[in-house]
């Protein structure tokens, strides 16, 4: 089956004008519950607090996914045909691997729950979830399998596809598919310097956030430029004329998480919702909802939305003597967090004093490393303004334009280098590969200290600076020159 014997109908989209979906197949898997659920969860979380332009939704994320997925998936496998052979397929066709790479872009996100990556914290993270439900990707598999497989199959095999929902369902995967073909496509989706996923997210948080400045990216530039590895067709190589938008991209990336993302206010939010969600959790008991999708019970998961808790934390708001009220009522109404930072924030990176990649990247990556610099700096900055330890707060988060899984290998090499290429006729020619690190990567971790709101004073503010700025300079010393096993974390992979 050839995609262009499909019949097509569009949508209106204020990123890329018009997104046009194929009645055969997507349609069928836009109008099922996994999917239109997405149109009731956040992209953005508590951001829209801070950008109030900032709510649109996780399905208009998808749907620019699947788009741009598609544009990029046919790309580069004509490609990989023209320059490596059509044996480079491994008995795929390219339409049929174009149709799957739209599918996994659209439902990459159907794991989420309500708040995405909070409610993963909060409620995944904390302990008492089965293993294969984890994390998001885990989720949303698992969902995948239990009540849209049988339907891609279906579709795809009256749409003269041979194997479309187990296509799919290696795409969405935890785990690298095994073909080379299949896990090239799926760097393209995700799980690469510069995925569909990452590239819509940019470009679609900047825009309704109103922060257009931070996520201008020439997406075009960088598919027409993106070639696959002849030496290993599952990677991804950039041609020379690709490498200042890639550059402009990682700063771009690096700008959104720096000012909308981990935005110092949205935090403080975030940590409200945190808190909620752990008493939502224990009433309503959120796990129990997830760890049924263990058990292929997917419906309770599937009724939790952002829409349906935001009106249940709405309603406790107005009640008098309800901790979960309490904090619905600082977050909804006041909207004043509980946390005030202090100070300016600390900026750690490769080129600071006595830091290197190497120890950015503990500092980043080494959850003990992480929980120690909290502890002991809040009881540092507690003690230096004369404060209990449980006034302050010290929040941590590091900024690193390309995903965890991408940047250290599970051996704890660094991996922070672009395959580059030059093309002539029909050679792709392997260049050295770029040392992102030195060509400016911003490679950073942020600590920020709060204080109780009613705790604050003035005059904590020049203090807070230089006891963070201290304390860092002194770690820096501590902290060993030693890459860190990202194995505990490959399953979080927060990348979106």
């Amino acid at each position: 089956m050839s995609l262009s014997n499909l019949s097509w109908k569009e949508i209106s989209d204020p990123i890329y004008g018009h997104v046009y979906y194929n009645k055969e197949i997507e349609e069928r898997v836009l109008g099922t519950l996994p999917v239109q659920r997405l149109r009731y969860i956040l992209q953005l979380q508590t951001a829209h607090l801070v950008y109030p332009g900032a709510v649109h939704t996780r399905f208009q994320h998808s749907i620019g996914v699947m788009h741009l997925a598609g544009i990029m998936a046919e790309d580069v496998l004509r490609k990989l045909v023209r320059f490596v052979g059509p044996e480079a397929l491994g008995g795929y066709s390219i339409d049929e691997l174009v149709e799957a790479g739209r599918l996994a872009g659209l439902l990459h996100d159907i794991g989420h729950g309500p708040f995405g990556h909070t409610f993963e914290e909060a409620v995944l993270w904390r302990g008492g979830v089965e293993p294969e439900v984890a994390n998001h990707e885990r989720v949303g598999l698992l969902v995948y399998r239990h009540t849209l497989k049988d339907l891609v199959d279906s579709l795809g095999k009256r749409s003269g596809f041979s194997d479309l929902a187990g296509v799919v369902e290696e795409l969405l995967g935890p785990e690298e598919p095994r073909a080379p073909v299949l896990r090239l496509v799926r760097r393209v989706i995700k799980d690469s310097y510069y995925p569909a996923d990452v590239l819509d997210f940019l470009r679609r948080d900047s825009y309704y956030a109103g922060t257009g400045e931070y996520g201008s990216i020439n997406y075009e530039k960088l598919v027409k430029n993106t070639y696959p590895n002849p030496r290993d067709v599952s990677e991804l190589v950039l041609e020379r004329g690709g490498l200042g938008e890639f550059k402009a991209y990682m700063t771009a990336k690096a700008s959104m998480y720096h000012h909308v993302y981990y935005h110092s206010v949205a935090r403080a939010f975030d940590r409200i919702l945190y808190d909620i969600l752990v008493l939502l959790d224990e009433e309503l008991g959120l796990r129990s909802a997830v760890n049924a999708v263990a058990r292929g019970e997917v419906r309770d998961f599937l009724l939790l939305t952002d829409a349906g808790l935001y009106d249940l934390m709405l309603r406790e708001s107005v009640r008098e003597g309800s901790r979960v009220g309490q904090l619905a009522r600082a977050l909804l109404v006041e909207r004043k967090p509980s946390w005030k930072r202090v100070g300016r924030e600390v900026v750690v990176t490769p080129f600071k004093r006595g830091w290197s990649t190497l120890k950015v990247l503990r500092l980043a990556y080494d959850k003990s490393i992480r929980e120690r610099v909290r502890r002991e700096l809040e009881e540092e900055l507690a003690g230096a303004v004369g404060l209990a330890r449980e006034d302050i707060w010290v929040d941590v988060v590091d900024i690193t334009p390309l995903p965890r899984s991408v940047i250290y290998s599970l051996k704890g090499e660094p991996l922070i280098a672009l395959g580059t290429c030059e093309v002539s006729g029909n050679r792709i020619v392997l260049d050295n590969p770029l040392d992102l690190v030195a060509e400016g990567l911003p490679l950073t971790v942020l600590v920020r200290g709060y204080v109780r709101r009613e705790k604050y004073s003035m005059d904590y503010e020049p203090r807070f600076s230089a006891v963070v700025n201290d304390y860092l300079e002194e770690l820096a010393g501590e902290i060993p020159e030693s890459a860190v096993d990202l194995e505990a974390y490959q399953h979080m992979k927060i990348t979106s």
